[in-house]
Formats: structure tokens, C-alpha cells, sequence
């Protein structure tokens, strides 16, 4: 019967390998947005609903499949501190991955005008929506201006502003790990009947 340690080694090994996986899907996810509404599409909730598909909605189905995986494999049981750890792992992985691969080769070197062009689209986004609601060419023409100055300053931010945005999101992710840990966590039986034989 495998000790603790090496189940845990196992369930790391296995996490660093869905994390592989899981940052292939949502780099390619991400990749493949940016020519959905840059290119494939002209509708307008497509180029705004689009994109919250492609990393939000398909990322999660993807990582809760990988999640039941990973329990499956430990047996249908993990505890709340193996969960953690091991979607921790996944999660960071996958985000070294698509830093990586749409931050430093992607935007780089294949499709350089990669911001040149999201800005073109934000900007016509902006547009449609304030033509929609209503408001008037002066109102119009403030609000562009507003977001061209926003996109401005987010570019060349320099060292740290860069760094800190990394350090927020390893944060996120880890709380994010917690939350599906919560959700996804099946503790094993004997703990269930330890504790109860303890208790009596």
C-alpha cells in the first residue's frame, strides 16, 4: 500500500501534467479570441460575449473535468489540503504556459499588432454601445478619448507595475484553488469513520 508521501508525490506529478494540459487549452482559447473578434466576427455581442466564453466559461469546464480526474485517480477521495495543493499546481502551470506562450512568443513574434488591433476593437465596441444608448457625437467623442488615454497608460509600465500584476494573479489563482478545492473535496471514508470512533 503507498504511503502518504508518495500518493502526494503521484497527485503533484499528475497535477504539473493537467496544469501542461490546461495551459494548452487556454492558450490556444486565447489565441483563437483574438482572431474571433478581430476577424470572425463583425457581431457585436459575439466580440463582447466572445471573449468571456473563451476564458472563463470553457477554462472552468475544462478544469473541473481535470479536478474529477485527478480525485479519480487518488481513488474518488482527496482531502481539502491534497485539492488545494494539487489545483494550485495545475493552475500554475497553466498560467506559465500562457505567459509564456501568448505574453512572449504569441504577441512577440506571430501576430505583433496583437494590441494595435484589441484596441481597434475595444474602441468600436465603445463606439456601437454609446451610438446604442443613445448618446450624443460630444459624449461620444469623451468617452473615446477617456478609454484611448486608459490604453495609454497600460502601455510600457515598466518592472514593477508588471511584477505586481503577476503577484496579484498567482493570488488569485491560489484563492481560486481554495474555492474549487471547497467545491471539489471528497474526503476519504476512513477519515470519516476515524473521526467518528474518536469522537465516541
Amino acid at each position: 500500500m503507498p504511503t502518504i508521501e508518495q500518493v502526494d508525490q503521484q497527485l503533484r506529478k499528475n497535477a504539473i501534467i493537467k496544469g501542461l494540459m490546461l495551459g494548452a487549452i487556454v492558450l490556444a482559447l486565447s489565441i483563437f479570441s483574438f482572431y474571433f473578434i478581430t476577424g470572425l466576427t463583425k457581431t457585436m455581442s459575439l466580440i463582447v460575449a466572445g471573449p468571456y466564453f473563451f476564458s472563463v466559461i470553457f477554462p472552468i469546464i475544462f478544469i473541473v473535468l481535470f479536478c474529477l480526474n485527478m480525485r479519480k485517480k487518488l481513488g474518488g477521495y482527496w482531502t481539502f489540503r491534497q485539492a488545494v495543493t494539487a489545483i494550485f499546481i495545475m493552475f500554475m502551470v497553466s498560467y506559465a504556459i500562457l505567459a509564456i506562450g501568448r505574453d512572449l512568443i504569441f504577441a512577440k513574434f506571430i501576430e505583433p499588432d496583437i494590441v494595435p488591433k484589441t484596441e481597434a476593437v475595444m474602441m468600436n465596441v465603445r463606439y456601437q454601445s454609446l451610438k446604442i444608448s443613445g448618446a450624443s457625437d460630444k459624449e461620444i467623442k469623451s468617452q473615446e478619448d477617456e478609454l484611448r488615454k486608459e490604453i495609454e497608460s497600460q502601455k510600457n509600465p515598466g518592472i514593477m507595475p508588471v511584477v505586481q500584476n503577476y503577484m496579484i494573479n498567482i493570488i488569485m489563482l491560489f484563492v481560486l484553488a481554495i474555492i474549487f478545492a471547497a467545491i471539489l473535496k471528497k474526503e476519504p471514508l476512513y477519515t470519516i469513520r476515524e473521526t467518528i470512533v474518536t469522537e465516541e
